[in-house]
């Protein structure tokens, strides 16, 4: 099945952006994957680079440097996505997954998710949140870099920063009645009864935010959310809860002891002695923090939640970046392709039984045991 993307910068002009200094109003990029017309047939491969369209040069030059890869392998990664295609000619309207991606990934990072989600009969729009992406490229070929302090950002920075990515979500969920795809309207298209959303790491903090702030989101996934910028205290304390159904999929070490031997473990031999008494101070809180914002979340949400984790995982893991770094399997971890068909499987069930009525699907596979690489936390 081969799968449509249409990308598109709307303009709030609401808000101002407060990472430039132009004057201008807060833009947000968006795209749109969608079932492509059956008749259509592409005239050659496409491959992870056209995402980065007209400057695919950008994703070749950065990644074969960042991470040391070759041009050769970073220039045949093939996807089944292809800008600008026909739609589906169906009488039908689709669930709507709306994604937001983590700290500096590209809007359009998690494409193992993205392209099985349409397959399975959705309708995906990924957010890209400009200047706190490593980069954006813009339809017209503009680059926009990332704001040079975001990653040091205090922790109350990084709130206000989840704040902002919330604002662009909902924005977009305002939005929907007037865009289009092929000319024919999204509202048209989707069904506005059965929106749900997905977040990795920052980006699950996002959806979260947005999720208890807006009932349009009918359910909600968490791929290693980052559970350190949650505080429900005083929610929990007034007696407030959140009754959309909600999935925690968090990476394989979460628990403090693990975490930090892992860590120590990771960087004793690769940092200087002041380097890795930094990280190693800076895991302990975050890890802290993290359990808290777990304990929280889990007395916060209703009935229907379920806090799992894959067992062996990294939390990059749950995006396309060992497919890109071409790093498909290490010591002591799940395969990544074994991975993501684990992850795929699990959030396309969830989704099918909370959002689109099809009772029982997630609860039968989390009970059936088919992946012991699952298990509950």
């Amino acid at each position: 099945m081969f799968i449509g993307r249409s990308v598109k910068i709307l303009e709030d002009n609401k808000r101002k952006e407060v990472y430039s200094d132009n004057e201008e109003n807060r833009r947000v990029i968006i795209s749109i994957f969608y079932p492509v017309d059956g008749e259509w047939k592409p005239e050659e491969q496409a491959y992870y680079k056209d995402l980065y369209s007209p400057c695919e040069e950008e994703f070749i030059n950065r990644f074969k440097d960042y991470l040391n890869i070759s041009e050769e392998y970073l220039n045949n990664i093939k996807i089944n996505t292809y800008d600008d295609v026909p739609l589906i000619k169906e009488d039908k309207k689709y669930p709507l997954i709306i994604f937001s991606p983590g700290l500096g990934m590209g809007r359009d990072t998690s494409m193992f998710n993205i392209e099985m989600l349409v397959k399975s009969g959705y309708i995906v729009i990924t957010v890209g949140h400009l200047y706190d992406t490593e980069f954006t490229i813009l339809p017209h070929g503009e680059i926009i870099e990332q704001e040079k302090n975001i990653p040091k950002y205090t922790y109350e920075e990084k709130k206000q920063l989840i704040n902002m990515r919330k604002e662009d979500v909902l924005f977009v969920l305002d939005e929907l009645d007037s865009l289009d795809i092929q000319g024919e309207v999204l509202e048209n298209l989707i069904d506005l009864n059965r929106i749900g959303a997905i977040g990795h790491s920052i980006g699950g903090a996002t959806q979260f935010e947005v999720c208890n702030a807006d009932n349009r989101i009918k359910a909600l996934v968490m791929l290693d959310g980052s559970m350190q910028y949650l505080d429900l205290s005083e929610e929990i304390k007034s007696g407030k809860k959140l009754n959309t159904p909600l999935l925690n999929f968090r990476k394989g070490y979460i628990k403090y002891e693990e975490r930090m031997k892992r860590s120590i473990e990771l960087y004793k031999n690769e940092l200087n002695e002041e380097l890795f008494k930094k990280r190693i101070v800076g895991e302990h809180e975050v890890t802290i923090q993290q359990e808290r914002g777990q304990a929280q979340l889990r007395k916060y949400v209703g009935n229907n939640k379920s806090f799992i984790k894959l067992k062996n995982s990294e939390h990059m893991t749950f995006t396309d970046w060992y497919i890109i770094k071409n790093q498909l399997e290490e010591e002591n971890m799940i395969p990544v392709i074994k991975a993501h068909k684990i992850i795929n499987e699990v959030v396309i069930e969830f989704f099918n039984q909370y959002l689109c009525g099809k009772d029982g699907e997630y609860d039968g596979l989390i009970k059936s045991n088919k992946y012991e690489e699952i298990c509950e936390i």
